[in-house]
């Protein structure tokens, strides 16, 4: 049992005091350890002290939970063994146990200096012994009520580190909506830790993922988010919440990458790229909607996240929807979103679609030759009044977003054969960006070819050396209809096959490139000559420092180390 008394020190020697003023007689009190917690009159100066050596009785009354009564000290049987009898001043000593928990916690002391106060004191033993037990009874419930806060103090300590370690906000407010906690995640977002101020909670008429959508204003902040109100006692409630533009980053994190990780795979040499890359420079810190055209494989997605690492969107969403990946069913929920319950089938949490998580960003539709018409009507008003409403919902939701379209069909022949809206389509070519397919910018090959050699040659844990001229060759006059992604795919097989000594040779091509009458091999031009006339350009042009040769293999698509080792190779020292 824990020593509680000492704990209600304070209290216990007002109890002290009060008995004394009513009794007339000196009075302390111990708790069970032998320390006295109360005095009066001349035991006051011992409060503190330990009475282990001047506690006979009181062991006596630990031991039994009985009361005592020494009439005469002295004479007493109780006082026989007492070690301080012969020095004992006492005229007469009242002990009564002080309980709690079924257990003597301490015990209360009368001691009578004189006969005048003995006298008095036999007078009304009576009255003053039920006196001594009220009081008992009133230290014990102080004792129950210092634990019960104790405990209730520590639950709510507890409960403060349980709601800090929780990721989501939690704000617990009284019946007059004065805030009584906020956990840390709240302090961060109201940049305050002051409470007992009004908080207002609006609720919206929105939800997701089953919370519904409040708007929450405290500490002159207003915030925007989804939760769940619960009653935490009869006189609180508590608000567990996060941030919506949390839940929108958090939904990004898992299925889109932000960042430029796919621009990197941006390289060129050819002109043609050259120009296309000018206009993507001048055209991406502007809000118009971009129509990337070209065939399949040629790098439209890289187009799209290139323009969008360059705008001024860059720090915000880029997301990416396949219009024909995705069944038709499934479009406008896919675009828009829905509410929980909007139809069967759907989560009954609710979803956030496309254009709510590219908010303030891009959004990129790949193959939107493919969309149904009757999701392009849909898409055309949302371009032209910038809001959308989930399904399910009545509710208008604001968007920013810029719109890059892509596909490798004539939008302008789906527009005669009335499969493709004109007035869609003229809203979407604002800025037309053609690709050109690989075969038309032969320049680019090679640098493509050792990138993503270098690229799977390092996922595979295999050191690359070069590609053999004769391959090169044969890459050259081959037509090439897959473009990038039919190079990237036959680069990746041939790692797979190459040998130890890290060259691609004309034994790792696939079949295709071996039977197809377009893969003769022309003699005239060779690997080497073509590296030397490329990176002598590259050097003339950027220069011969460190930050040029970066620079370069940068452009080129390759590793610094390997640009240093084919200027060694090629004596292109300047």
């Amino acid at each position: 049992m824990e020593n509680i008394l000492i704990n209600l020190r304070k209290d216990i020697q007002k109890f002290a005091e009060t008995i004394s003023q009513i009794i007339q007689m000196d009075v302390e009190i111990m708790d069970k350890n032998f320390i006295r917690v109360g005095g009066t009159g001349r035991l006051k100066n011992k409060v503190g002290q330990s009475m282990t050596e001047e506690s006979h009785i009181y062991k006596k009354v630990l031991e039994t939970g009985k009361e005592y009564v020494i009439l005469n000290p002295k004479e007493d049987i109780h006082c026989s063994r007492c070690p301080s009898i012969q020095n004992c001043k006492e005229k007469l000593e009242v002990s009564t146990p002080i309980f709690f928990n079924n257990e003597v916690a301490g015990v209360i002391g009368l001691i009578c200096f004189n006969n005048q106060q003995k006298l008095n004191f036999i007078d009304k033993q009576e009255k003053y012994l039920n006196f001594l037990k009220q009081i008992s009874g009133f230290i014990s419930s102080q004792a129950y009520l210092f634990l019960e806060n104790s405990y209730a103090e520590s639950k709510k300590e507890f409960l403060k580190v349980i709601l800090n370690k929780i990721e989501e906000g939690i704000l617990i407010y009284d019946n007059n909506h004065l805030l009584t906690h906020m956990n840390e995640v709240s302090i961060k977002l109201f940049n305050t830790k002051i409470l007992q101020e009004n908080l207002f909670i609006q609720p919206l008429n929105d939800n997701f993922l089953g919370k519904n959508a409040y708007s929450i204003i405290y500490n002159d902040k207003k915030l925007d988010v989804f939760g769940e109100i619960f009653t935490f006692s009869p006189f609180e409630k508590v608000l567990i919440f996060k941030e919506k533009k949390a839940i929108h980053n958090s939904i990004l994190h898992v299925t889109n990458s932000t960042t430029g990780t796919l621009v990197k795979d941006f390289i060129f040499y050819s002109d043609s790229m050259k120009k296309l890359f000018e206009r993507i420079n001048k055209i991406s810190k502007n809000p118009s909607t971009v129509l990337i055209t070209g065939e399949s494989g040629t790098g439209k997605e890289i187009i799209a996240r290139t323009i969008h690492m360059n705008s001024n969107r860059v720090n915000q969403p880029f997301i990416a929807i396949n219009c024909g990946a995705i069944p038709e069913a499934l479009l406008e929920s896919e675009f828009f979103g829905y509410v929980k319950g909007s139809f069967t089938g759907a989560d009954p949490r609710g979803k956030i679609g496309k254009f709510e998580l590219a908010n303030g960003g891009t959004l990129f539709l790949d193959e939107i030759g493919d969309m149904p018409l009757y999701m392009q009507i849909k898409l055309l008003r949302v371009l032209q009044e910038r809001k959308i409403i989930r399904i399910g919902s009545n509710q208008l939701i604001d968007v920013d977003v810029r719109i890059i379209a892509a596909t490798n069909q004539n939008l302008e022949h789906l527009v005669e054969m009335g499969e493709f809206r004109k007035d869609l389509y003229y809203r979407l070519n604002v800025v037309p960006i053609e690709v050109p397919p690989l075969r038309k910018r032969t320049g680019d090959i090679f640098i493509f070819a050792e990138h993503f050699a270098e690229k799977y040659a390092t996922l595979f844990k295999k050191n690359f050396a070069n590609i053999s001229s004769e391959v090169l060759s044969i890459f050259e006059k081959y037509n090439w209809p897959g473009n990038v992604r039919e190079l990237e795919n036959t680069i990746e097989y041939m790692i797979n096959l190459m040998g130890d000594n890290g060259i691609l040779s004309y034994n790792h091509l696939p079949q295709k490139l071996l039977t197809t009458n377009s893969a003769k091999i022309p003699q005239e031009r060779t690997l080497k000559s073509m590296e030397i006339e490329m990176i002598s350009n590259l050097l003339i042009k950027y220069g011969d420092s460190t930050e040029s040769k970066k620079q370069i293999a940068k452009i080129l698509g390759i590793g610094i180390a390997t640009l240093y080792r084919k200027i060694e190779q090629y004596n292109l020292k300047h």
